[in-house]
């Protein structure tokens, strides 16, 4: 299966501007017999976290209305990074829309960011719930930039028989070293492809870095560059990915009643 991720800038709170980009590159890359598209996150608000507190729970009926079209239109999978309301408040969320138009599956962002660039808690709330889910034969796991710091979260993934990790994000810059070195590193030690969808563009003190990226199970990379908007693709190819595991067999060398025994936790959940 052809899968990308679409490399995007976008504009702090104009969701009609950023739901344009998003059709733009839908109809051009719906084109490339990609089955499934990858939108970084908050594509829809603009990762601000002031365009979100005043606009983030009124917009989502319209958002949700306009990529679910699209993904019927085009008969694709399209997975987006969107500001999300619900009862505990708002959540920056990762959703797939089927070819149908119907939502596959929703993730809420576990780790919220809260740090010297921004702070995440301000305006949402973090999500309780590792959500995986199945597209023609094969398993995708959801997360969201900070995330990608924690391994334990894509290792219940693949517990759960992901076979590819989707991460949608807003990557500075400054660092993207660290999302580069984390996407393989998290490809790599489970064994499965990795798809990256990052912002680029100089938002005032914020600048994006791009390089969106695949990555195959043994480590094989391909990447954009860190300025322009475009795609990144790559075949999830089952086969591969269970020849690797067959040659370095990491998964089925684990040790979880050790791993348990140190954590004061039940195997099960290790």
């Amino acid at each position: 299966m052809k899968i990308a991720a679409v490399q995007m800038s976008g504009f702090p709170g104009d969701v009609w501007g950023n739901l344009d980009k998003v059709r733009t590159h839908v109809r051009a890359e719906a084109t490339a017999s990609c089955r499934l598209l990858l939108f970084p996150e908050i594509s829809d608000l603009g990762y601000d976290m002031q365009a979100i507190a005043l606009g983030g729970r009124d917009w989502w009926p319209r958002v949700r209305d306009e990529l679910s079209g699209l993904a019927r239109e085009h008969d694709i999978c399209l997975v987006c990074g969107v500001c999300l309301p619900g009862p505990q408040g708002l959540s920056n969320a990762l959703v797939a829309f089927g070819p149908g138009g119907d939502i596959l599956a929703t993730y809420r962002k576990i780790h919220l960011f809260a740090a010297g660039d921004a702070n995440e808690t301000e305006v949402f709330s973090p999500g309780t719930q590792i959500v995986c889910f199945d597209f023609e034969a094969v398993r995708f796991g959801l997360s969201v930039c900070y995330d990608l710091r924690f391994p334990e979260l894509y290792r219940a993934q693949v517990l759960s028989g992901c076979q590819t990790l989707l991460v949608a994000s807003a990557w500075p810059k400054r660092r993207i070293d660290v999302w580069k070195t984390l996407c393989a590193a998290r490809a790599i030690e489970n064994q499965c492809c990795l798809l990256g969808a990052n912002r680029v563009g100089d938002q005032g003190s914020f600048p994006f870095g791009g390089h969106s990226l695949f990555v195959k199970p043994a480590g094989e990379m391909t990447l954009t560059d860190g300025i322009s908007e475009g795609l990144t693709s790559g075949v999830v190819d089952l086969d591969d990915i269970a020849a690797v595991r067959r040659a370095i067999p990491a998964l089925a060398h684990r040790r979880p009643e050790i791993y348990a025994e140190a954590l004061g936790n039940s195997v099960e959940s290790l």
